[in-house]
């Protein structure tokens, strides 16, 4: 249920992206010389989701779905602040974040292919770093 959940939650982002033209890296950046009201539009939309979502979850003790919730680091630490650095860095300069490059590549989009290998060398050197080497069979790509 949780990953029929996961798939929904998946598309409908993907159609925003894709409706929206935020997939586009001149929408992203900036570069027709106005600021994108789409983009104003999505960020908006994503606050006020993202807020609901976070008000109706403070009782609960477990997911409501079932499984267990994943640790996550305090926000302020080195680690979170450095990390969010980079991703904004990352979008800043390649006009992409990691959904809406997915969905450029749907539709060939120049630049899109580069910019998400990037992303999995970086997620594996994250591995390979945090976890002093290659992942065997257990984590994010394990049945369960």
């Amino acid at each position: 249920m949780i990953r029929l959940a996961a798939l929904l939650c998946g598309l409908v982002c993907g159609a925003g992206v894709f409706l929206s033209g935020l997939f586009q890296p001149a929408v992203m950046s900036g570069s027709l010389g106005v600021w994108a009201l789409s983009l104003g539009a999505a960020t908006l939309a994503a606050l006020v989701v993202a807020a609901r979502v976070l008000a109706l979850s403070r009782p609960l003790t477990r997911p409501l779905l079932g499984g267990e919730a994943e640790p996550v680091a305090p926000a302020g630490t080195a680690k979170v602040v450095l990390g969010d650095l980079m991703f904004g860095l990352g979008w800043g300069l390649a006009g992409y974040f990691p959904l809406a490059a997915l969905v450029a590549l749907g539709v060939f989009a120049p630049g899109a292919a580069i910019f998400l290998a990037a992303v999995l060398v970086g997620m594996i050197l994250h591995d390979l770093v945090a976890k002093g080497g290659m992942p065997r069979g257990e984590g994010r790509f394990s049945r369960g």
